[in-house]
């Protein structure tokens, strides 16, 4: 039996129960319903774009064989990140309490068969999405943002990444066309983000244009060298800083005194 949303009730199952409740797939008699599906439907149904929910209030929701570590929902919220849901923590967002999450964009409706089976179908494997940031150098391919960075005038606002599609997986499937390692990248969540409505308005051209005059020949010719490839090309002192951050402290320390000797910076 395939799974949709009720006629007259899309927030309920066929037989008339929340889709956050179930624990039995409709239609079977033992096969569970995936916590996924739960936490996707209940998010889907019960929070609106912006607001803040806890852990407390999921398992509450949710019911007791779902009231496990707040570890265990955690990972059941990263899943969720990978099927276009954007779910920020405190580790993303300062601004936000411990245990507080914040819904920025609803994702798949996974409680529904056919948007489930378009994420099982595409989505690499851990081991894939490891190799995919070890090639890209764990940094966000378009905009150069690293992970747990603070973007830009943006304090307490970190960087988290995700295996982003250099052509998008929906045309890709309306060309029939193979997505693989090839199509994929690391993006920071912003640069990834597919939910368009809510995003703010893209830039006009006149606002860039603006900001374009101040720009040297040097810079303008750097700039049209990244618009043609479409990313920002990390520097070889980019990439050394990207491999020295994440030294322990004490290599990092040593690291510095090297560096400092190196210039002949005064002691």
């Amino acid at each position: 039996m395939h799974l949709d949303a009720s006629e007259h009730d899309e927030s309920k199952s066929p037989d008339g129960t929340p889709w956050w409740e179930l624990s039995i797939q409709p239609g079977t008699q033992k096969k569970r319903f995936g916590q996924e599906r739960r936490l996707a439907a209940w998010l889907w149904f019960k929070k609106n774009v912006g607001e803040t929910f806890t852990m407390r209030e999921l398992r509450a929701a949710l019911g007791p064989d779902i009231a496990e570590t707040s570890e265990h929902l955690n990972r059941r919220l990263r899943e969720l990140r990978k099927c276009d849901w954007v779910i920020p923590s405190q580790r993303d967002d300062a601004t936000l309490a411990r245990d507080e999450y914040r819904l920025e964009a609803k994702g798949g409706r996974l409680w529904i068969d056919s948007e489930r089976a378009k994420y099982e179908r595409f989505a690499p494997s851990d081991r894939i999405r490891r190799f995919v940031m070890d090639r890209d150098g764990s940094r966000c391919k378009v905009c150069g943002a690293g992970v747990d960075e603070e973007y830009p005038g943006e304090p307490g606002k970190k960087v988290r990444l995700t295996i982003g599609h250099l052509v998008p997986q929906e045309r890709l499937r309306s060309r029939d066309a193979r997505d693989d390692m090839d199509n994929w990248r690391v993006e920071c969540s912003r640069c990834n983000e597919t939910v368009r409505d809510e995003v703010p308005d893209p830039e006009r051209y006149d606002e860039v244009m603006a900001g374009l005059k101040r720009l040297t020949r040097d810079e303008a010719g750097q700039l049209l060298n990244w618009m043609r490839k479409g990313e920002r090309p990390r520097s070889k002192v980019d990439q050394a800083y990207d491999r020295a951050r994440k030294l322990p402290q004490a290599d990092r320390t040593a690291l510095l005194e090297h560096l400092a000797k190196r210039i002949g910076e005064a002691s």
